[in-house]
C-alpha cells in the first residue's frame, strides 16, 4: 500500500509544479492521485479509508516543513505570503487530501471490482 500511496503523493506534487496547469490540476489531484494510486496498490473494500489517511498523514511533511522555516530558519514570509498564511492553507487541505484521495480510491475500488 505504501507505493500506492507515495505514488499518488507524487501525483499530487507534480500537478502543484506545472505552470498554469496547476489551476486545473491541483483542486482535482487528490482524486486522481487516490484513483491512482489504489490501483497500484491494488487495495481492497477494507483500505481504501486507510490509504486516503495515509495519503492525508504525508500532507503533514510540508506543514513541518514551514514550521521549521518559520521557527528554527526565521523565514517570516513564503512568495510574500506570511508564513503563518502558508501553515492554515497547509492545515486545511489535509482534510481535502483525506477526502479527495478516499473518494478516488473508492472509485478505482469499484471499477477494479466490477471488471472481474
Amino acid at each position: 500500500m505504501l507505493n500506492g500511496v507515495l505514488v499518488g503523493f507524487g501525483i499530487m506534487l507534480a500537478s502543484l509544479v506545472i505552470p498554469v496547469v496547476h489551476y486545473v490540476a491541483a483542486p482535482v489531484s487528490p482524486f486522481v492521485a487516490g484513483f491512482i494510486g489504489s490501483g497500484i496498490a491494488k487495495i481492497d473494500q477494507d483500505g481504501i479509508i486507510k490509504f486516503g489517511a495515509l495519503t492525508a498523514v504525508l500532507m503533514f511533511i510540508p506543514a513541518l516543513a514551514v514550521l521549521i522555516l518559520k521557527f528554527v530558519i526565521g523565514v517570516e514570509e513564503i512568495f510574500s505570503i506570511p508564513t503563518t498564511w502558508v501553515m492554515i492553507i497547509i492545515l486545511v487541505f489535509i482534510p481535502y487530501t483525506w477526502f479527495g484521495a478516499t473518494v478516488g480510491a473508492m472509485g478505482g475500488y469499484y471499477i477494479r471490482r466490477n471488471q472481474e
